[in-house]
């Protein structure tokens, strides 16, 4: 049917656009990379509200798309702004690695989540694997990063991902948990900016690896 079509296009583009921002080396290109992820993810929001009757849904994609697409993606560009760095750091593992083990990480996600997918009798279970992906995907982005702000970036993709499981496996939780949890998101992204500027003001860095050398 056209709706699990579009659902799966749509979770596809979405882990796509994942790889795509690992790759990128511009702080603001993964910003950028960021927010079209986020965008569809959006689209994919309101498409589940619409062919699965869901109004509450569609207002949550609204609240998704002015925090995802909008708030966060201009407090991280200010952040990259004042800072002063448009390149991000290598990461621990090589570009080629860190592709070849997020790959290997989509084909456990399908391991995984396969007695899931033939279990559910949604038409967008067929997208749980890829959204599963993501999740593990960002968390390995996360540690995989030197630079504070680009593991920022990983928790966003890993929230966003968590956020995609829930809209395919279940059509989303209801609005008031939603606007809680982009809330909480925003300020935790809000005061991971803050944090940023401290680390940056007083170590002239925001790698994490030369503040570990500071342990002793």
């Amino acid at each position: 049917m056209a709706f699990a079509r579009i659902a799966n296009f749509l979770s596809f583009i979405f882990l796509l656009m994942t790889f795509l921002l690992i790759i990128r080396n511009s702080l603001a290109a993964q910003v950028r990379m960021f927010a079209m992820q986020s965008a569809v993810l959006t689209a994919l929001a309101g498409v589940v509200a619409y062919f699965g009757g869901r109004g509450e849904l569609a207002g949550v994609a609204v609240v998704f798309a002015i925090v995802k697409v909008i708030v966060i993606p201009s407090v991280l560009n200010r952040a990259v702004s004042k800072i002063g760095m448009q390149r991000a750091v290598a990461p621990y593992l090589g570009t080629s690695m860190s592709m070849f083990i997020c790959a290997l990480l989509v084909v456990l996600a399908f391991y995984v989540m396969a007695p899931v997918t033939s279990s559910n009798p949604l038409p967008t279970a067929d997208g749980i694997p890829l959204a599963f992906a993501g999740v593990l995907i960002g968390l390995f982005t996360t540690v995989n990063r030197r630079r504070a702000l680009t593991q920022i970036l990983g928790f966003l993709i890993l929230e966003n991902s968590v956020f995609m499981v829930a809209l395919l496996a279940t059509y989303g939780v209801p609005l008031i948990v939603e606007l809680g949890v982009f809330l909480d998101v925003l300020v935790a992204v809000l005061i991971l900016e803050v944090f940023v500027y401290r680390i940056k003001d007083n170590f002239d860095s925001i790698d994490v690896k030369k503040m570990g050398a500071l342990r002793g």
